[in-house]
């Protein structure tokens, strides 16, 4: 018998779920909530995995289901798609080409030069970019590639059609620091790139973040060269090189020059960095490519006081009463928001309505939701009590830096603290700080402080100093890309087509589905909103969440399988791209 425990009550509807059920959800949670890609279902549109397109088109997802099994789209030019998959000479290509790149210790800061001032800091990424003009000789000799800010690559396969819209893959350079002291509880040496055959696994700073996605898309690109592939379509590559420091030198760049090519909306679709497929058990398998992101913002609150000596202090120094404030922000969060536009609403409706491990009163009360407010409330009711869930529908506040006073007997002048927001998809920058600014102002006012906001007075300096509140980097939530029409149709066919008649041909009882998510960090493609409404962050690979607690970690590694059907999924794009127009 399986043993169910009560969730939450909401008046008269109580919602239960079994313990097996619970297992199912902490199994997809933990895979999307890893190394910050806290994943969200999205679309902004209900139903949110219907397309708009008719059955009977390719691409288009069956009716009368919010997720329904969408229609693959198999290209006509008949390339290396099995090779890719199932060849060991291309496998083992591919594995050296990634080992190599992995090899190359392209680590980045949290702040860094600019190229042109610094060559000697960024020598290793001048070795990665011998290593892939050595590495894919047809892409560098009918492939245009040009330099933006020294080190930005940007690689253009010119299309016969040049009225079409370009597609655009991107991958970053750059991979975070390891950190020496950790440098001996690796299995093996974080640049060792190495491979074991015996698990199938490649270990290595950057082999899942995202070297994989880069050599990826580059060993796609020379395999179509290799098979005389002559795109309709321009296909372009972006590769930053500052990812992990949120890309101002490299993707702000590129950027900028592809809005100066191509003006705005100038691409067709960008793909870049993102989520991938997850199992649900029992053969059910859902991809789920990120089509939006939370906003963000770094606030400093600085208490300004006066010094003097430890032995007659007052009431509060500036660190207690930035404590007190600390305090303050860290009881009263942010207001838990969940509409049924929220994109985990069809994340779970996906859950619902293929998994048999969903009893039916929680199925009613997830497919219910969209039409009922008891219900509504009752499934947000869950969502805002269970860790995995709360931090998708609110925007969060963290307190990451702290600083203040210089010595044991001297009081210190100046308090100040930094906290990290990532803003929930419906509310903005400005909603953000006025929630700050409530609290800010009852401390000042409790402590007989003034108050200014990004150097604007709103209550003049007292005797006792001011408190200053400052954002030094705020960024709106991402603008939601389409779930349906042509554009998706088209993404979200040759995902069908890659898994369905590629990754799982050999297991027909394989049921696959396709959902949008949405991601609580932020990628490179902040800077690229202008040049498509059609951003999608995805990698076409199973993903193990076992893998992903490895990112940005001890023992980053990545999968050969994985890594391949990523590599098939650009090359089936790419003709897909060009020969439906």
């Amino acid at each position: 018998m399986t043993t169910e425990k009560e969730l939450y009550t909401n008046g008269t509807q109580k919602v239960v779920v079994s313990l097996r059920l619970k297992r199912l959800l902490i199994a997809i949670f933990a895979s999307l909530a890893i190394s910050a890609w806290v994943i969200l279902q999205a679309g902004g549109q209900l139903p949110a995995f219907r397309s708009s397109r008719q059955n009977e088109q390719p691409g288009a997802s069956e009716k009368n289901t919010r997720c329904g099994k969408t229609r693959a789209i198999v290209p006509s030019f008949n390339g290396s798609f099995d090779l890719i998959l199932h060849d060991p000479e291309f496998k083992k290509r591919s594995i050296e080409n990634l080992a190599k790149a992995v090899q190359i210790p392209t680590e980045i800061q949290d702040v860094n030069p600019q190229p042109s001032e610094n060559h000697e800091y960024y020598r290793y990424f001048y070795q990665f970019h011998h290593y892939l003009q050595h590495t894919y000789p047809l892409i560098h000799k009918y492939v245009t590639l040009e330099k933006v800010n020294e080190l930005g690559l940007l690689y253009t396969w010119q299309g016969s059609e040049e009225n079409l819209k370009p597609i655009l893959f991107m991958a970053h350079q750059d991979v975070v620091p390891v950190e020496r002291k950790t440098w001996d509880s690796w299995k093996y040496p974080p640049f060792s790139g190495y491979y074991d055959e015996e698990t199938d696994l490649l270990w290595g700073r950057g082999s899942n973040d995202c070297k994989n996605l880069l050599t990826a898309e580059m060993d796609a690109i020379e395999q179509l060269l290799k098979d005389g592939f002559k795109p309709r379509r321009t296909v372009l590559m972006s590769f930053g090189f500052d990812e992990e420091s949120s890309g101002h030198l490299g993707a702000h760049n590129l950027a900028l020059f592809l809005k100066e090519r191509y003006g705005k909306d100038g691409i067709y679709s960008i793909i870049d960095e993102g989520f991938g497929v997850i199992s649900l058990g029992d053969d059910l398998y859902v991809a789920a490519p990120i089509n939006g992101e939370k906003g963000y913002a770094d606030v400093v609150f600085t208490v300004n006081g006066h010094g003097g000596h430890s032995s007659v202090p007052p009431d509060h120094t500036t660190i207690g009463v930035a404590a007190e404030l600390i305090t303050l922000l860290e009881k009263y969060t942010f207001d838990f928001d969940f509409e049924v536009d929220n994109p985990l609403y069809g994340l779970l409706t996906c859950v619902a309505e293929h998994s048999e491990l969903v009893p039916e009163s929680l199925k009613k009360t997830i497919l219910g939701a969209s039409g009922d407010s008891k219900k509504k409330a009752a499934l947000e009711s869950y969502l805002a009590t269970d860790p995995r869930f709360r931090e998708l529908i609110r925007t969060t506040r963290a307190v990451d830096i702290i600083e203040g006073g210089v010595k044991s007997n001297a009081l210190p002048e100046v308090a100040s603290f930094l906290i990290n927001h990532r803003i929930e998809i419906h509310s903005s920058v400005n909603e953000t700080m006025e929630h700050d600014l409530k609290y800010a102002k009852e401390i000042a006012k409790k402590h007989g402080y003034g108050l200014s906001y990004n150097n604007n007075t709103i209550e003049p300096e007292t005797d006792l100093g001011f408190i200053e509140v400052s954002v030094t980097y705020g960024l709106e939530p991402a603008p939601m890309s389409p779930s349906s029409g042509p554009v998706w149709d088209l993404f979200a066919g040759t995902i069908q087509n890659v898994f369905e008649n590629g990754v799982f041909a050999e297991d027909p009882e394989a049921d696959f589905y396709i959902s949008t998510t949405l991601i609580s960090g932020n990628t490179d493609t902040r800077y690229y909103w202008d040049l498509s409404k059609f951003i999608y962050r995805f990698v076409g690979s199973l993903m193990d969440p076992e893998i992903l607690k490895t990112l940005h970690s001890v023992d980053e590694h990545v999968d050969i399988s994985g890594h391949l059907s990523a590599t098939a999924f650009i090359y089936e794009y790419v003709i897909n791209a060009s020969e439906n127009i």
